[in-house]
């Protein structure tokens, strides 16, 4: 980790230190880094990697829906698919359904990359979370506030009410 994330992560205040989002990103931050510099050196970028990883685990997508497996806008899967499609590593064909749409599918090549870098990320994952115990109950919790999140509940429901 970088002397910025060391020095933004010893500095947490009382609310920060309580507040889900922050923590949320703190634990992001602090367990991505070896992996981000891993994607570094493979000369991936952060974007790039979310695209590739839903394209070999999902198989061939239209654009729109890659964004939003990704979570990313489309404006950024749009340009990360220019550059992998540059190195050989994505194709986009015409939709044979919607001559308006294009379809992307993984190479070989971009299949072979990304299941090193799965493997790198699995390792790295566990290597940093040695010792933390088991994590299966905390990853089912985070998926289950998620859906409840994403199904509209709660307190976001009523934001999402009154911003319409």
């Amino acid at each position: 980790m970088n002397i910025f994330w060391q020095t933004m992560l010893s500095r947490q205040t009382p609310f920060l230190g309580r507040y889900l989002p922050y923590l949320l990103r703190q634990a992001d931050q602090t367990l991505s880094a070896p992996f981000y510099a891993a994607l570094t050196r493979s000369g991936v970028a952060r974007s790039e990697w979310r695209v590739l990883v839903v394209l070999e685990e999902l198989g061939e997508l239209r654009v729109a829906e890659l964004a939003i497996t990704s979570l990313s806008p489309q404006p950024t899967v749009t340009h990360a698919l220019r550059r992998l499609e540059e190195r050989g590593l994505v194709t986009r064909t015409v939709s044979p359904e919607d001559r308006r749409q294009r379809v992307v599918a993984i190479t070989a090549e971009g299949s072979l990359l990304t299941t090193t870098l799965m493997d790198e990320a699995t390792r790295l994952e566990a290597e940093a979370l040695a010792g933390a115990g088991d994590l299966t109950e905390l990853v089912g919790r985070l998926r289950e506030v998620t859906a409840f999140l994403e199904a509209g509940a709660g307190a976001v429901a009523g934001h999402r009410a009154s911003a319409q």
